[in-house]
């Protein structure tokens, strides 16, 4: 009985014969779309994943660099740094080149 049952269609329509009334046949068009859009999201998807992963990596390697940039040195190295980037943004300010109001 099982047998028969799988080879039976779903519908009471003979398996040969097509329904084209106009309701399936803008149901088919609309399926289509949906299709389409999901292909889309599906690749966006795709290079989604593929950023997020390029990003824990970036992330990842600037963890490691942080982790061996320990100690007084390196600690006055970046505030050198960051006090003289201030300095000369201090500067351009007062004499009013770029953007700051």
């Amino acid at each position: 009985m099982s047998a028969e049952r799988a080879q039976m269609p779903d519908t009471n329509y003979p398996p040969g014969d097509l329904i084209s009334r106009g309701e399936f046949a803008m149901m088919d068009g609309r399926v289509r779309i949906l299709e389409s859009d999901m292909a889309l999201a599906k690749a966006n998807q795709t290079e989604t994943k593929s950023d997020v992963a390029s990003i824990k990596s970036g992330i990842a390697t600037i963890q490691a660099e942080l982790k061996t940039m320990r100690g007084w040195r390196q600690f006055l190295i970046t505030g050198g740094i960051g006090v003289g980037w201030g300095l000369v943004q201090g500067i351009m300010h007062l004499l009013g080149w770029g953007s700051a109001p």
